[in-house]
């Protein structure tokens, strides 16, 4: 597949390509004051540069969350202005579908002792703009999503992001780059029955807050690592 991946200068987006690079034609692309090397440079404006950039993609893998760094104004102009304008041009040149990497720090201030599925709404505060650009960046590809425009799978994935599955860790909603890398080839795989899918996704670890019920339904594959 032709894989488009943005906000490539993030950690989050190195894991991702490192993995499906070797399976698939990966294209970077970061803001301008972002991008380097092999990356393209592109500022998500409406016009033709940005319908360029998705000319013959088949999948876009979008860094929904800690992609961008920069203001709260510039933060929240990339999140729902920038990813609109991306959608748009996305829809417009037919591509089959929109993996957004999201967080389950949506969820954070819940109690742990609470059984949080994909069915919770989101709430998060306005003070941190990082977990509200997550969720706005949600609500714009949902929009999409519900015109049927695109397919879009929603990962929220437990935090921090650790390199091995650690089963003893104390963070109770880690997840390991193996299981983000396995998680993202899945999800360009498989067939949704609705143009919008959220799942939740975490390693399992003691006293995991999280259930990935959804995940290994959707993921068969990935069953024995996600219980």
């Amino acid at each position: 597949m032709h894989i488009l991946i943005t906000s490539a200068a993030s950690a989050t987006a190195r894991v991702i390509a490192d993995s499906l690079g070797d399976n698939h034609m990966i294209r970077l692309t970061d803001l301008s004051h972002n991008a380097d090397g092999k990356m393209i440079a592109n500022d998500l404006d409406d016009g033709s540069l940005t319908d360029d950039l998705v000319s013959g993609v088949d999948a876009i893998i979008n860094v929904g969350f800690e992609g961008q760094t920069g203001t709260d104004t510039a933060l929240m102009d990339y999140h729902t202005r920038c990813i609109y304008n991306l959608l748009y041009a996305a829809a417009g040149a037919n591509v089959s579908r929109f993996i957004n990497i999201s967080t389950l720090r949506l969820y954070e201030n819940h109690e742990e002792n609470l059984v949080v599925t994909e069915r919770w709404r989101t709430d998060p505060s306005a003070e941190d703009v990082a977990i509200l650009g997550a969720h706005m960046t949600e609500a714009v590809c949902k929009e999409f999503a519900r015109d049927r425009l695109i397919d879009v799978v929603n990962i929220r994935f437990g935090w921090p992001f650790v390199e091995t599955n650690l089963p003893d860790s104390s963070h109770t909603a880690a997840t390991s780059h193996g299981l983000i890398a396995a998680t993202v080839n899945e999800s360009l795989l498989i067939d949704l029955l609705e143009p919008w899918q959220d799942v939740h996704v975490q390693s399992p670890v003691k006293h995991q807050r999280f259930i990935t019920n959804t995940a290994a339904k959707l993921f068969p594959n990935l069953a024995d690592r996600l219980v």
